[in-house]
């Protein structure tokens, strides 16, 4: 019974589609679990809350439990998958809270803007194995330069709770190159103000724009960190289940990046970014507790 349950919830989830995939979360089907469940992580990629590409490359998940068991699999051809979804599930045995921990690439990309100031294509390598002596730059403009590249690394993070879940341990960083890390009580979600704080590398970094957008509703809220990182979003929703997707990169930051000179078109005077970009997604509920039958 507990199959077909899962079965309806994860075909009722991946009935949203959207546009133009470029980010990879994790959507739990459900931030409750008892103990002889499964739990339920379909894992996509995409600009909005909906999957519109399977999360190709490389990704591991690791499942962390309340008393520090670790479940580490990585995804590969043989993972369920529908629709643009990977699906991945574990049994749950034991109590106490789940931290899912999701890592993420499909390598490096490179923009050329082949006509200034915007037509151009992006190449699936990194600049370092591009010969550009190569390149086949007929059609192109004189001052072609290439904008950026980057090796792009996708980092994303959710929670599934059981009976005598310490929610302390949400609050907790978990190692994540860049990490979203919640602040408040995750069981407040949905009440009206969040606190959230960004670490890179393990420190806290501040002027990253955060986002959270409410699955089911593409308007964004929208925050800077500040000093400390911390950054707060009303995340109030009256809504029986309540999901949202909190997420925030380092794009070409020169704090992580750098602006060089790589080989252009002879009018040009365009510098490139260069260096790996961190994205990160965080995803709550407001159903962490199993509301009284």
């Amino acid at each position: 019974m507990k199959r077909i349950l899962i079965s309806i919830l994860v075909l009722m989830l991946l009935g949203m589609m959207a546009a133009n995939a470029h980010e990879t979360f994790v959507r739990p089907i459900s931030g409750w679990v008892n103990v002889g469940d499964i739990a339920v992580l379909p894992i996509g990629s995409g600009h909005n809350t909906s999957s519109t590409e399977l999360p190709e490359g490389f990704a591991y998940v690791k499942i962390s439990s309340q008393s520090g068991q670790v479940l580490n699999h990585t995804l590969n051809e043989k993972t369920a998958t529908n629709g643009f979804w990977k699906l991945y599930d574990f049994d749950v045995d034991e109590p106490g809270l789940y931290v899912v921990d999701l890592y993420h690439t499909e390598g490096s990309w490179t923009h050329f803007i082949t006509n200034p100031p915007a037509t151009g294509y992006w190449e699936h390598a990194y600049v370092d194995e591009i010969d550009f002596d190569a390149l086949n730059t007929t059609g192109w403009a004189d001052d072609w330069y290439v904008e950026r590249s980057y090796p792009k690394l996708c980092y994303a993070k959710a929670f599934v709770a059981g009976p005598s879940s310490d929610f302390s341990l949400a609050s907790k960083p978990i190692g994540q190159a860049l990490e979203m890390v919640p602040l408040d009580n995750i069981t407040s979600v949905g009440d009206g103000e969040f606190e959230f704080q960004v670490f890179f590398q393990g420190q806290p970094f501040d002027n990253l724009t955060v986002t959270a957008e409410r699955v089911g509703d593409d308007t964004k809220l929208e925050a800077v960190t500040d000093e400390e990182g911390k950054v707060k979003l009303n995340l109030t929703e009256s809504s029986e289940i309540t999901e949202w997707l909190i997420r925030t990169d380092t794009g070409m930051d020169q704090r992580v990046v750098e602006l060089t000179d790589l080989p252009r078109g002879r009018n040009s005077q365009e510098k490139s970014y260069v260096g790996p970009v961190y994205r990160t997604a965080l995803t709550l509920r407001n159903d962490y507790i199993m509301n009284p039958a």
